[in-house]
């Protein structure tokens, strides 16, 4: 399996995983003739997709979760949303069996490392991201060996790290480009609005709700709300903010397409000179695949491939499955592992 940009597809194609609008299946996994989709595709924001053909049949991507429990976790914060709309609150009892179901997960697979990013439609992406955050989130904390009680408090407060912004005008929030200074300082309420909302639940604890507050602090102190600096930002939104932003920069937005890992990656770590915790970001490449399997490279010799297998410990130098083009179509030559060939490094990504 692979992830292709939509203007790539090739008629020998199979959707390599189902997609999902909020929790109603769109496509089932297994389907050809993918092309016919791709206006509608493009409707919903989703721009990529994960295939599998003749070259990437032994190529395999792995998340940290399965698609039952991101099932599960999307109903259980969609749920947890509707009802504060309806009723100015929210009931914690199927976040809080969501979230155990998460770390169960977690727990079971410590050394995953993550190849594959869910793919959102414009709609749900709130829910997406909510979710690939608190998966990020939990390996970071799995890798600090925190306890269960925190590992809970941490998996709460994440998957609720947004909650203020169904608070926020959605012409502003979903607005297709940038916003100027007074949408910003709009948006930058969340943080307060979603403490202030959290604090009417008494389920949950300080540990969880400080992280709707200061996921967006910063250790220098340009974050908000309110400025903080290193010592004054929770630990637990020291995890989330590297989390945040990583899956906020891999993911598709409306005004601009989604980075790859690496260029995520490039930023995060320039980041964590001033702004992030560094040891924190360490922690959390432990479980991310820089270049994900299936990913479209080329290499410093000219050649261009597809990530095959990674090399634990080794996150820039993954074993790259050698190709070629013969009649317009793609073909494997060999394996190239480049954690021992010295002389031949990947240039750029292309997914």
């Amino acid at each position: 399996m692979r992830k292709v940009d939509l203007s790539m597809i090739l008629p020998d194609m199979r959707l390599g995983k189902s997609i999902y609008h909020y929790n109603q299946l769109l496509l089932t996994a297994g389907i050809n003739n993918i092309s016919r989709f791709s206006d509608s595709l493009l409707k919903l924001g989703i721009t990529s997709i994960y295939v599998e053909d003749e070259i990437s049949t032994d190529i395999e991507i792995t998340d940290a979760i399965s698609d039952v429990t991101r099932l599960k976790c999307k109903d259980a914060l969609q749920n947890a949303i509707n009802r504060f709309r309806v009723q100015g609150s929210f009931d914690m009892c199927s976040i809080s069996e969501a979230t155990s179901s998460l770390i169960d997960e977690i727990l079971l697979r410590p050394d995953v490392l993550i190849c594959l990013n869910d793919i959102a439609t414009t709609d749900d992406s709130t829910l997406v991201h909510s979710i690939n955050t608190t998966v990020f989130s939990l390996l970071i904390g799995q890798q600090l060996k925190l306890s269960p009680i925190e590992l809970k408090a941490l998996a709460e407060g994440t998957i609720l790290h947004d909650i203020g912004k169904t608070l926020v005008d959605p012409k502003i929030l979903y607005k297709n480009g940038i916003l100027n200074t007074d949408e910003f300082e709009i948006v930058k309420q969340h943080t307060i609005a979603g403490y202030e909302l959290l604090k009417t639940n008494p389920l949950l604890t300080e540990l969880s709700r400080i992280i709707s507050l200061q996921h967006h602090e910063r250790l220098d102190g340009s974050g908000y709300p309110y400025g903080l600096t290193a010592n004054e930002i929770h630990p637990f939104a020291k995890i989330v903010a590297i989390a945040d932003m990583f899956d906020a920069l891999t993911a598709e937005r409306c005004y601009r397409k989604s980075l790859t890992n690496y260029q995520a990656y490039q930023i995060l770590a320039h980041e964590s000179t001033i702004k992030l915790d560094a040891p924190l970001l360490g922690q959390f490449l432990k479980n991310i695949a820089i270049y994900p399997n299936g990913t479209l490279v080329n290499l410093s010799d000219g050649s261009r491939g597809i990530i095959k297998i990674q090399n634990p410990g080794l996150p820039f130098n993954p074993i790259v499955m050698v190709l070629n083009t013969i009649d317009d179509k793609d073909v494997r030559l060999y394996d190239l592992d480049l954690s021992s060939t010295f002389n031949i490094t990947i240039q750029d990504s292309n997914t």
